[in-house]
């Protein structure tokens, strides 16, 4: 399978600005191409670990540079409950808390890796400030959930985003945009000189995303849902996986919750290694894995996804 047909395939999956179909939908279409001998199997034995673990009491299992991307959705230090004293923290306590983890892990990334942390902006700049003396920072990326204003606080402006810091090691790191553009809508190319634009790689392969993803939260009755208060949506994460891991690479996600970083990782060949604290939410990511791995067609080179306790 060429490049440009992967880069094709993946740019069905990810869509234009838009949530991405339910997990099982993303398996069906790539099953169709499967079927039209379009797609190579996507992960192998071991590539998909998820460990009902604290990350930072494993942490010495992964050698020092040997991680791609780091992927962190941490507590937001908000006092959400996820089944436990996590979210508890808060203040200089839970900067503390994550500057503690953070000094842990970047070690871990290879020389072109990168990192992508979810905070909010209560905290964002401390963090954002305690990374930049460690890696370059590349972006800050906003994430509007595009949730609908219902009045809350009359004292400040409500919060309709996440923010998104994005660093690397170094100026050589890992990123593949064309992985991640976004396809041109059909009014777009028609309004274009096709004399000026005809065979230029922009149009063809879509644009660069902004800074700025407008990205609807899932929603209760969204198909892609699980049971769990701040589950991501897979075309975000996938957006990260594709540009900054390069295929093979290693994924670690230290905040593993329902998944999402998993199953992008083994629709899209990335190796990965995942860790959570919550019974209940490693054994989603487990369940969101096992169905993937059974709409995805078997062969023997598609064998069962790993687990770890």
């Amino acid at each position: 399978m060429t490049d440009l047909t992967d880069r094709k395939a993946q740019n069905d999956i990810l869509g234009a600005e838009r949530p991405v179909d339910a997990t099982e939908a993303a398996a069906a279409r790539l099953e169709a191409m499967e079927a039209a001998g379009e797609l190579r199997a996507r992960w192998a034995p071991g590539d998909i670990t998820l460990r009902h673990a604290d990350f930072l009491h494993h942490l010495h299992e992964l050698e020092d540079g040997s991680v791609d991307l780091i992927l962190a959705d941490p507590p937001y230090g908000l006092g959400k409950d996820y089944g436990n004293d996590s979210d508890k923290r808060s203040g200089e306590d839970f900067l503390g808390w994550t500057y503690g983890w953070l000094e842990a892990a970047v070690p871990k990334l290879a020389p072109r890796g990168s990192l992508y942390l979810f905070c909010t902006w209560q905290y964002a700049p401390e963090l954002f400030v305690f990374l930049k003396q460690r890696m370059l920072m590349i972006n800050e990326i906003i994430w509007d959930r595009r949730v609908p204003s219902m009045g809350g606080s009359t004292r400040r402006f409500s919060s309709v985003h996440d923010n998104i810091g994005f660093f690397a090691v170094s100026k050589d790191y890992y990123f593949d945009l064309d992985a991640v553009r976004v396809p041109y809508d059909a009014a777009t190319k028609k309004a274009r000189s096709r004399r000026i634009f005809e065979g230029s790689k922009w149009l063809e392969l879509g644009y660069n995303p902004k800074d700025l993803w407008s990205i609807s939260r899932l929603h209760r009755q969204d198909p892609e849902r699980v049971d769990h208060p701040t589950q991501k949506p897979l075309h975000i994460i996938e957006r990260m996986v594709l540009a900054s891991c390069p295929p093979g690479g290693l994924v670690l996600d230290p905040f593993m919750g329902s998944g999402t970083t998993a199953v992008a990782c083994a629709l899209h060949g990335r190796r990965f290694v995942g860790y959570e604290l919550n019974a209940h939410y490693h054994a989603l990511a487990n369940q969101r894995l096992q169905r993937l791995s059974d709409h995805v067609p078997h062969s023997s080179d598609v064998p069962s996804l790993a687990s770890a306790g």
